[in-house]
C-alpha cells in the first residue's frame, strides 16, 4: 500500500499532467510514462534482499496505445538508470508491457508492478504486437514487447590510477559502473573518486559516459561533463585517475 507521501505525489501528478493532456489534446507522452514508471519503482514494496520489481505493465486508454510502441525500449533503459542512480537492486533487466485499458482515462497512465524471481516468471512477449481482437474492438488490445538488449561495443579501456600499475579493462557488458566502492564493475582505488562516480552505457552501438552526481566531477579531454558520447582516443578523468578509450567495434 502506498504511503501518504506517495499518495500525495500521485494526486499532484494527476492534477498537473492529466488535465493538460486533455486540454491540449496531446495524449500520453513518453516522458509522462517514464515518470510514472520511476514513481512506481520508488513506491514499490521491497522484496527480501532489497529487490525492486523487474516487470512493469503500463496501462493507457486504448486510443493512445499505438503512439507509445516505439518508446518501449527507452522505458526499460530509464528504469535501469533510475535503479542505479538510487541504489535499487534489480534481479534482471526490467521488462515493460504496454496495455490498452478502457477504464484508464485519456491522458492518464496506470502502472502495475511485479517481481519475477530469476527464471521463474514467464517471458513477456515477442518483437511484434499481439494481433487485434477479431471483432476489431480496441478494448482488449495489448501490445507486448520483448525489450531489446543494447548492442554492446567492444572497447578496451586503459586505466591509470596513482600508485597502481596501469591496466586494461575490456568493456563487454551493456553497462559498466565506475567508482571507488568494491561493488562497481571498474573499481578505482582513488580517494578523489566517489563511491558511485559514473556509468558507461551502450547506446545504439556507441559508448556513453554519465556522471552520477560525483563530488569532484568528471572530465573528458579536459572539459567537465555530465553525459557525453566517447570514442577511441578520448580520455576520461575521474578524481586523480584517467581512463583512455581504446579500440571499439
Amino acid at each position: 500500500m502506498p504511503g501518504p507521501l506517495t499518495a500525495v505525489e500521485r494526486f499532484f501528478e494527476r492534477i498537473f499532467e492529466r488535465p493538460a493532456a486533455r486540454l491540449f489534446g496531446a495524449g500520453v507522452e513518453p516522458v509522462q510514462v517514464r515518470h510514472r514508471l520511476e514513481h512506481a519503482m520508488d513506491g514499490a514494496h521491497r522484496a527480501p534482499g532489497g529487490f525492486v520489481p523487474d516487470q512493469y505493465r503500463v496501462r493507457v486508454h486504448p486510443d493512445e496505445l499505438a503512439g507509445l510502441g516505439d518508446a518501449v525500449g527507452s522505458f526499460a533503459e530509464a528504469l535501469v538508470m533510475h535503479a542505479r542512480t538510487h541504489g535499487y537492486r534489480l534481479p534482471r533487466r526490467p521488462t515493460v508491457v504496454l496495455s490498452g485499458d478502457p477504464d484508464v482515462a485519456p491522458g492518464d497512465v496506470a502502472v502495475d508492478t511485479r517481481l519475477g524471481w530469476g527464471g521463474t516468471s514467464e517471458p513477456v512477449g515477442s518483437d511484434t504486437p499481439r494481433p487485434a481482437p477479431a471483432d476489431g474492438s480496441p478494448s482488449g488490445a495489448t501490445m507486448v514487447f520483448e525489450v531489446p538488449r543494447p548492442r554492446v561495443p567492444y572497447a578496451t579501456l586503459l586505466v591509470h590510477t596513482p600508485g597502481v600499475a596501469p591496466r586494461e579493462f575490456a568493456v563487454q557488458e551493456a553497462s559498466v559502473r565506475i567508482g571507488r566502492a568494491p561493488e562497481n564493475d571498474l573499481v578505482l582505488p582513488d580517494s578523489r573518486v566517489s563511491r558511485q562516480h559514473g556509468l558507461l552505457s551502450a547506446r545504439q552501438g556507441g559508448l556513453v559516459y554519465t556522471d552520477l552526481g560525483s563530488t569532484n566531477g568528471s572530465f573528458v579531454n579536459g572539459g567537465r561533463v555530465r553525459e557525453v558520447a566517447l570514442g577511441p582516443g578520448d580520455v576520461l578523468q575521474v578524481g586523480s585517475s584517467t581512463v583512455r578509450v581504446g579500440r571499439a567495434g
